[in-house]
């Protein structure tokens, strides 16, 4: 499918996998946290403690990540399940960034308290998307240490959905347990398959005692590791396509050995954020063209294993709502469909991955759309073929009454999305952009959190708590 954009063939596939193994078995690991190195020692790892380096013999490198599930399971707050893994493919949300691109001026901000509401709000409305993450930022109209908190608190009242754990410090980590016991009602987090935790290596070829406390506390109660692997081309991996591929399965793979070390069977999901370093500037680049190229082939690696993998599900270098945009982000999302990726993330990113807007969350599942029916194709069958329906009707004669076009008339046979403009110019209309906006203000308006009120109380209870501790009422 899409031949045009060229993956990997078996012999590359091979070539990695290869390679990776020959550098975990051969230069390993920075590791310094005495615990899991323990772990890493009985399990069969050679390390070395002077030089705090863990390394993987091919052998056992195999018989670990053959502990690796295929599939497994995610809920959400009311214990609904949803499989991830084989063809199933759901959508995870953001609902905050360091930039929040503003309908008014159509430029960036820093966001506020409205943005966190309307982004989840909209995000819980989504039949796609299946879980959301926060990153951890402070929001404008609130000041002093409970900023970020604030923001906090919302996300978790106005969502009941999986969730997904980006956090910077074992004390956030343990916040999110605390509400999840809440939201639990008394339930053990372990085996309740609430969360999904973002555990980073430290590119190139490192992993810090903080990830490798968040490691071990994710696997106590059997959440699913997702490795945050951002290798950037010319700093942290070599300047080339290929190099930060391989670098990128060097990384995933330590961390899916290291899971299975520490709790056999583990859930893992294949991970493959790579940038460019702008070698004039310094700056990182993270949604380039490459990243087409890189989306692929990271999921190809990911599969070749047999395990879920999740891809970004659009994203662009800008923030404007201009061509570069809709280029960057329509073939982004292509790919990111037909690669087969288990889960499609980020919903509404833009601005180099740094920035997101409401609009680009809609104009972003207008795009899967777009990607789905061209995935499909054209469909061949006798029936739609209609040999039958040209030969009844014959010359000099239409189709307007033909029994093939009532049939089809609603039935999905052409491409149509609410948010597209298919009046081809006969006739005044809408762009995307502004169906964007309009929808998203039908969808976001009211927010109202799906949590039964007394669990409400608990969660605004626990941030009351939280925020007297930080001298703020």
């Amino acid at each position: 499918m899409f031949e045009a954009i060229k993956g990997l063939t078996d012999s590359q596939i091979e070539q990695i996998r290869s390679a990776t193994e020959d550098i975990l078995e051969t230069k390993g690991f920075h590791v310094t946290h005495p615990e899991l190195k323990r772990l890493c020692r009985e399990a069969g790892a050679i390390v070395d403690d002077p030089d705090d380096t863990v390394r993987f013999p091919t052998p056992l490198l195999h018989d670990l990540l053959a502990h690796v599930p295929s599939q497994y399971e995610i809920a959400d707050c009311k214990g609904n399940l949803t499989t991830i893994g084989g063809d199933q493919q759901v959508g995870l949300g953001i609902v905050t960034d360091p930039w929040i691109i503003d309908w008014e001026t159509q430029q960036p901000r820093r966001p506020c308290i409205d943005d966190i509401r309307k982004h989840t709000t909209l995000q819980q409305r989504l039949p796609l998307v299946k879980s959301t993450s926060r990153m951890d930022f402070p929001v404008t109209d609130v000041e002093g240490p409970t900023s970020s908190f604030r923001a906090l608190e919302e996300w978790f009242l106005l969502q009941d959905m999986h969730l997904s754990v980006f956090v910077t410090s074992i004390e956030s980590l343990e916040q999110y347990y605390d509400i999840g016991r809440l939201i639990l009602r008394g339930r053990d987090l372990k085996g309740s398959k609430l969360m999904t935790v973002a555990v980073a290596p430290l590119s190139p070829l490192g992993f810090t005692d903080m990830n490798a406390e968040l490691l071990l506390r994710t696997c106590k109660y059997d959440f699913t590791v997702v490795p945050t692997v951002c290798p950037m081309a010319g700093t942290t991996s070599p300047y080339t396509l290929a190099g930060t591929l391989l670098m990128g399965n060097v990384e995933n793979l330590f961390v899916a050995a290291l899971s299975q070390v520490v709790n056999p069977g583990n859930p893992f999901l294949y991970s493959f954020g790579p940038s460019v370093a702008n070698m004039r500037s310094g700056h990182d680049q993270y949604y380039t063209l490459d990243k087409v190229l890189w989306k692929m082939a990271g999921v190809q690696m990911g599969k070749s294993y047999r395990w879920p993998t999740v891809a970004e599900s659009g994203g662009t270098m800008t923030f404007r709502y201009d061509q570069q945009n809709a280029a960057e982000g329509i073939l982004f999302m292509l790919v990111a469909h037909a690669s087969g990726a288990n889960i499609l993330a980020g919903f509404g990113s833009n601005y180099n991955a740094i920035g997101m807007s409401a609009e680009m969350i809609l104009i972003q599942t207008a795009w899967l759309e777009s990607a789905r029916f061209l995935k499909r194709g054209i469909q061949f069958d006798d029936h739609r073929l209609g040999v039958e329906t040209i030969k009844s009707v014959g010359s000099g004669a239409s189709y307007l009454m033909d029994d093939l076009t009532l049939e089809f008339l609603r039935g999905g046979e052409f491409f149509t999305n609410d948010l597209f403009d298919f009046s081809g110019g006969f006739e005044e209309s809408k762009s995307l952009l502004e169906r964007a906006h309009e929808k998203v203000e039908e969808l976001s308006a009211n927010p109202t959190s799906p949590h039964p009120q007394d669990l409400q109380a608990e969660i605004k209870d626990y941030f009351a708590r939280l925020y007297a501790r930080l001298g703020e009422a």
